[in-house]
């Protein structure tokens, strides 16, 4: 594969975890504040294992918070659209240091009092952040299954 790979679309079901993963972490405020509290306090407890759960950092539904913060649940539905796509690692490695680099000036602006929170851009930058770390990851696959498969070709010939 080249360097200059166009990124293609590509079905994989793996980008049914991180989905599902972002999908219970929205739900949580529906059981803790619709007859499930025990699921729901048991869902944040399992959340809280990898992300803070900053209150004012997170959004809110049916009157209770979602149970990431809002860049964790970018990340989350970020990496469902990163396993969908395909590109040349040298490309996804790229697009992945710029995704962390924004991370890290947002984090590094506002911790200087440049901005307040802003819970958005947050998200889109967990997005981000998600979406090029699973594009690395689904190209890597993908290079190294296309060399597997071109082995065992010159193989059999």
């Amino acid at each position: 594969m080249s360097a200059r790979r166009p990124i293609i679309l590509q079905w994989s079901r793996w980008a049914l975890v991180p989905l599902a993963l972002a999908a219970v972490a929205a739900a949580t405020p529906y059981f803790l504040t619709h007859g499930a509290p025990l699921l729901g306090l048991a869902l944040e407890r399992g959340f809280a294992i990898v992300c803070h759960r900053r209150p004012e950092r997170s959004f809110a539904l049916f009157g209770a918070t979602i149970a990431v913060c809002s860049r964790c649940l970018g990340i989350y539905l970020g990496a469902a659209l990163g396993l969908l796509f395909r590109t040349s690692r040298a490309v996804a490695v790229r697009l992945l240091m710029l995704a962390i680099a924004l991370n890290l000036l947002d984090a590094a602006t506002e911790l200087a009092g440049w901005h307040q929170n802003w819970p958005g851009v947050r998200f889109a930058l967990g997005a981000m952040l998600g979406a090029t770390g699973a594009l690395l990851i689904s190209s890597s696959l993908s290079c190294a299954l296309d060399k597997d498969n071109s082995h065992a070709l010159s193989q059999a010939a």
